[in-house]
């Protein structure tokens, strides 16, 4: 072992300095070879002989944010000169830990002579849990025409725990048009959906008897692969309010109003509560939406009076379990807005805004390929949407560009709403 202790002398005092990164990311872009993303990454597998910085000991296991590891084979960025043994550090800042005697597909940044940073947003994982990552390695799995969602199908409590997966479900995906497309989990659990148009997706989250799948949306972009891994749960009574960010249901005790358990509140509007003690509820939704100031109870109402009383007995609720709002006596409409981005050069990247007498109460960025956004307000208020560009690059002779404020009153079914980028931003 004494060479290597030296290495390990001379490759710590390498790593004491390092690049400033900030630690908050959410890397759902699996290792791809076609990806830009990964073009100045090293990826290659490695095995762990030693753990090097403070050492943690969770669930009987032995971790650290630095340990030594030997590369086993090389994909690309790793040089056929670096040694075969390095330093994989995920200290700074967010303390990546990694398992004592255990295999790694890695994806780091050379940082100094055989110093690899594994944190932010790297995807280091187990070489056993990287199933999604090795079948993307390649990048012909991502190659356009259009983009691929991939993921894995658990079946558990949280995506954070090791669950079992569930080969053979077939998941709905809805694009932003209501068109739907199917795909299936294979033996390991993985479900692959290939050639898909650039735009927004959304699982659908209903699923055959008291299991829902909890999903999200996906934006494709042309010749990427996505990853998006979902969880099967139980639920004991279900609903549907349309989708609106920021809402919360809640059952609350019938006669005091006080809360007493929240919704999972899933991306397709739907929403599911499980383990109900037995009791009298009214069902009701909070919203951070400007000038909703009180709670609104099933199936449509502000007058508690007036709402349905629940009655749960061993979990389940007497009669129906499944408690839809109805879209007609709803306080808020959606106002979905598209841009037109034929004269767009790129310089900017853009927000639309949702505003009130010049406060914004809500935004979307635009991704490019997508359809539309959707914002939301309440029925019949007025409101003004406005574009507004951040430059792309601060060293231009702008470093903003807005447009004018377009009036608009929520209505139902509102028609697709259509902004243009101002000559002066083109």
């Amino acid at each position: 072992m004494g060479g290597w202790r030296a290495i390990v002398i001379v490759l710590l005092s390498l790593a004491s300095v390092r690049a400033a990164h900030a630690c908050s990311c959410s890397n759902g872009v699996p290792i791809q070879q076609s990806s830009e993303r990964y073009r100045d990454r090293a990826v290659f597998t490695a095995h762990v002989v030693g753990l090097l910085g403070r050492v943690y000991n969770w669930d009987g296991k032995r971790l650290s944010s630095q340990v030594l590891a030997v590369v086993k084979e090389r994909y690309w960025g790793l040089p056929w000169y670096w040694p075969r043994v390095v330093i994989l550090d995920g200290s700074y800042p967010c303390d990546i830990a990694m398992e004592e005697a255990q295999d790694y597909l890695v994806s780091g940044r050379r940082e100094r002579y055989g110093v690899l940073n594994v944190a932010v947003c790297s995807r280091i994982q187990l070489l056993k849990t990287a199933q999604i990552d090795l079948r993307t390695l390649d990048g012909t799995h991502c190659a356009a025409p259009g983009g691929t969602i991939i993921g894995r199908v658990d079946r558990g409590k949280d995506i954070l725990h090791p669950n079992p997966t569930a080969p053979g479900v077939t998941l709905t995906l809805r694009d932003q048009g209501g068109k739907t497309y199917s795909a299936q989990s294979d033996r390991d659990g993985i479900y692959e959906l290939q050639h898909v148009a650039a735009g927004i997706y959304t699982v659908d989250s209903r699923l055959p008897g008291d299991e829902y799948v909890s999903g999200g949306h996906i934006t494709v972009t042309d010749g990427v692969c996505l990853e998006n891994s979902v969880l099967i749960r139980g639920y004991d009574i279900s609903g549907r309010l349309s989708p609106l960010p920021g809402a919360t249901v809640k059952l609350v005790d019938a006669e005091s109003a006080e809360a007493w358990l929240h919704a999972d509140f899933e991306a397709d509007g739907r929403f599911y509560f499980k383990d109900i003690p037995d009791g009298e509820y009214l069902l009701a939704v909070e919203s951070g939406l400007q000038g909703w100031d009180h709670d609104f109870y099933y199936p449509g109402t502000f007058d508690r009076r007036q709402a349905t009383h629940i009655r749960i007995t061993n979990h389940r609720a007497q009669g129906s379990n499944e408690f839809d709002f109805k879209p007609e006596l709803l306080p808020y409409v959606p106002i979905p807005v598209a841009l037109d981005t034929a004269n767009d050069a790129g310089k900017f990247y853009w927000r639309i805004l949702l505003t009130t007498r010049g406060n914004v109460l809500t935004e979307q960025r635009w991704t490019p390929g997508i359809k539309f956004v959707v914002l939301y307000g309440l029925r019949d208020r007025s409101y003004d949407i406005r574009l507004w560009g951040d430059a792309n690059h601060r060293r231009t002779s702008q470093d903003f560009c807005g447009s004018k404020d377009l009036p608009v009153t929520a209505k139902p079914d509102m028609p697709l709403i259509h902004v243009d980028i101002p000559p002066d931003c083109r």
